[in-house]
């Protein structure tokens, strides 16, 4: 048997799998490497772990953001040694080339993630050969849940969103200006918090105001991060995370508008992984 993790910065997907096959899954928070502390970490492993019979695994694939550095793979490599069985072989990864190896399996393709974060690779069937994207909701992300959320706030604060969407805004999530400044400047995990209004730009994504929002998000994600990897015109792109699925339209418009063809969006790629962890 097989252990994969797909890992964001909000939350992580753990399946134990056979044969190609998800046995048994569940869901914990997100480990990012670069925001949580080695007990942390070991702590939300731990939990995660314990939900499993792991008297057969054979290997754990873990597939993470913030993996891109060999430190942090090293550091993750030795937290996992410590909670899993000796025989147990540990190859840790990033959250980018688990979901090309998904979605692509063994085809040359595109493969973007639209989650909390953003980024996208090329992907010739057996490495991640370019990448781009990655830079974080400060200064890139484009089309993410944390760079949408960081917009609709820029509007709310400024008055820019029509006054009946601002109230509604503003008494389903309490909003205050302080409380925006230190959830995003002084509190932990920031770009959880801004992909936290998701569901709000999910429910009014009809909206004139909100649908230029995203429109300007996803056609940033893919001028970004899609175009500049589309070195030959018939490589196909798949797209996965939650915001990629529960914005597909949005995104359809976006790609068409740049002559982008969508193979594939999944919200999930753990069922693509256990496919190519056979």
């Amino acid at each position: 048997m097989k252990l994969i993790v797909d890992s964001g910065s909000t939350k992580a997907a753990w399946a134990l799998c056979q044969d190609g096959q998800i046995i048994s899954e569940i869901q914990t928070s997100g480990i990012s490497p670069y925001f949580l502390d080695d007990t942390a970490i070991a702590h939300i492993a731990r939990g995660a772990l314990d939900f499993f019979d792991l008297s057969q695994l054979k290997g754990l694939f873990y597939y993470g953001t913030g993996c891109q550095a060999s430190e942090q793979k090293q550091r993750l490599h030795r937290i996992f040694s410590i909670l899993l069985p000796q025989s147990a072989a540990i190859a840790v990864h990033t959250d980018i080339e688990g979901a090309a190896r998904s979605t692509c399996q063994h085809q040359a393709g595109i493969t973007g993630i639209l989650g909390t974060g953003s980024n996208a690779c090329r992907f010739d069937g057996h490495t991640v050969i370019q990448t781009a994207g990655g830079l974080g909701f400060i200064l890139g992300d484009e089309g993410s849940g944390a760079a949408i959320g960081r917009e609709l706030l820029i509007a709310f604060l400024n008055a820019e969103l029509p006054t009946d969407l601002a109230d509604v805004l503003q008494h389903t999530y309490s909003l205050q200006r302080d409380s925006i400044l230190e959830a995003v400047y002084k509190k932990p995990f920031p770009s959880r918090y801004l992909a936290g209004f998701m569901p709000f730009m999910h429910t009014y994504r009809t909206e004139p105001a909100i649908h230029t929002l995203l429109n300007r998000q996803f056609d940033l994600f893919f001028q970004r991060n899609i175009s500049p990897l589309q070195t030959e015109p018939s490589l196909p792109v798949h797209l996965v995370g939650s915001v990629a699925f529960y914005f597909q339209e949005a995104l359809a418009e976006s790609a068409r508008a740049q002559n982008l063809f969508l193979s594939s969006i999944v919200q999930s790629p753990l069922q693509g992984m256990a496919r190519y962890h056979p």
